[in-house]
């Protein structure tokens, strides 16, 4: 069993390995960080975040430095892959820890069966009648027995019953305000930035999915090249820049709980096409192959590299014209 020698606020062991190694070969090819950041596409303060063992590096960052520094990737890339699945099972374990435990729901109490027995009717006194002597009594005449009153409801009882009521009628309107919510209403669960998406919604709609029902699957690095719809990065998506060509309409967008952003196009026929490209070179393209739109795969964004430093195209091939956003940046 891994002992975890992190818990004092230090890197957990197999990230301060794979830091320690790095640190290692980029003695040996004399760079500095401002060199690593020449050589890559990331930043200075984030080679020494991956370096210092304050953050993991993506598999991406490492086979830059690999290719930066002429280390072997493949040792690199498996004390990634072990840091990562501790630093995965040890999330997991905290969180099953700190996860609340559900009190036990007290057992239903039985309605009270017992009922109280109506007092006996008291034995008739016989009657005497006076005569001769040796004469015997006349008999009585019978009674008719007493009626047993009736049974009155008791208010434990009828407090059971109304409160028992409630909760059956609570459960039932929670559970059609979550279906709402969730399923986005009648016809609802269609994704935002899907290849038949149209206008984007408002109001309600808007907040509703501003709020995602699902985390987003990854952020940052771990986005890149990855599909928005995929890793559940449309629920937040905001458009960052438009722009048209012929009705065409060009959309970059972007999603802050991702920190990704993806081209998009609406409008358009098959054979036209999308590009963004980031500041480091990076670049996604996606063309209409059926219908009238489709939308990139994504890349990073950062602090660095903000949205606005994006580069989005949109292309029609038949009429041999393109038109960016910002206008007058070079073609993709």
């Amino acid at each position: 069993m891994v002992v975890d020698k992190g818990g004092d606020g230090g890197s957990p062991p197999f990230r301060e390995q794979l830091a320690e190694a790095m640190r290692g070969m980029k003695e040996e090819a004399r760079l500095s960080y401002g060199k690593l950041a020449e050589k890559t596409h990331y930043s200075r303060s984030s080679w020494e975040r991956f370096l210092n063992g304050k953050q993991l590096p993506t598999t991406v960052a490492v086979e830059e430095f690999a290719a930066a520094t002429g280390a072997d990737a493949d040792v690199l890339l498996t004390l990634l892959a072990k840091a990562t699945a501790y630093e995965e099972l040890r999330a997991a374990r905290l969180q099953q820890v700190a996860a609340p435990h559900p009190a036990p729901e007290p057992a239903a109490r039985p309605a009270s069966t017992h009922t109280s027995s109506p007092a006996p009717a008291p034995a008739p006194a016989p009657a005497t009648t006076t005569g001769p002597a040796n004469v015997p009594a006349t008999a009585h005449a019978p009674q008719a027995p007493s009626a047993a009153p009736a049974r009155r409801p008791r208010l434990r009882e009828w407090r059971g019953h109304a409160r028992t009521a409630a909760l059956v009628v609570a459960g039932a309107l929670v559970g059609s305000i979550a279906t709402v919510v969730i399923g986005g209403g009648p016809g609802g669960g269609a994704a935002a930035d899907s290849s038949r998406a149209g206008a984007q919604p408002s109001g309600s709609a808007a907040a509703a999915r501003a709020s995602s029902p699902r985390p987003p699957a990854c952020s940052a690095d771990t986005c890149l090249r990855r599909e928005p719809q995929a890793m559940d990065c449309q629920w937040d998506g905001t458009t960052v820049r438009e722009t048209w060509l012929r009705g065409l309409k060009i959309q970059l967008r972007y999603s802050a709980a991702c920190r990704a952003v993806w081209g998009r196009i609406e409008n358009g026929t098959v054979g036209d096409s999308v590009t963004i490209k980031d500041k480091g070179g990076r670049e996604e393209s996606a063309t209409i192959r059926v219908d009238n739109d489709t939308y990139t795969r994504m890349l990073a964004v950062s602090a660095d590299a903000p949205p606005d430093s994006v580069i989005i195209c949109g292309q029609i091939p038949r009429y041999q014209e393109s038109e960016c956003s910002p206008l007058g940046a070079v073609l993709p």
